[in-house]
């Protein structure tokens, strides 16, 4: 009858070969997380296009449940010349909240009035520097 001796562990006994694989493990389970997350960002990419596509829609369920809008993706979208109408139509939010992001993007000069109530235009970088 053999006696197991307090105190020893798995890892405290020498195996010959163990540490390669040990290494080997988390090469490879730094590797899987790797694939998970390219493979998790394809279908939050997935699920915002469907989303997108939806508010463009006017599907209400869509509007209340995507719970933030990318708006850097939305100004992307936009025409060179554009209304208010137009943002709200491709974000799927409400007026004041269309209001409140071209404010947003007048202050930080990416977009100027064009003299006509709520149309507005892309500003260049050549718009910028005072040719305006």
């Amino acid at each position: 009858m053999q006696v197991k001796e307090r105190g020893t562990t798995p890892e405290s006994v020498p195996v010959r070969g163990l540490r390669r694989i040990t290494v080997e493990e988390e090469k490879l389970r730094r590797e899987k997380i790797g694939l998970l997350r390219q493979e998790l960002a394809k279908h939050r990419q997935a699920a915002r296009q469907i989303e997108h596509q939806l508010r463009a829609l006017g599907d209400p369920e869509a509007t209340r449940s995507a719970g933030w809008v990318n708006w850097s993706a939305v100004y992307d979208d936009l025409p060179a010349r554009f209304s208010s109408r137009e943002v709200a139509a491709i974000a799927g939010v409400g007026p004041a909240h269309v209001a409140s992001v071209v404010h947003a993007w007048k202050t930080q000069g990416k977009v100027a009035a064009t003299g006509k109530r709520g149309q507005y235009k892309k500003v260049t970088r050549r718009d910028a520097g005072g040719r305006e």
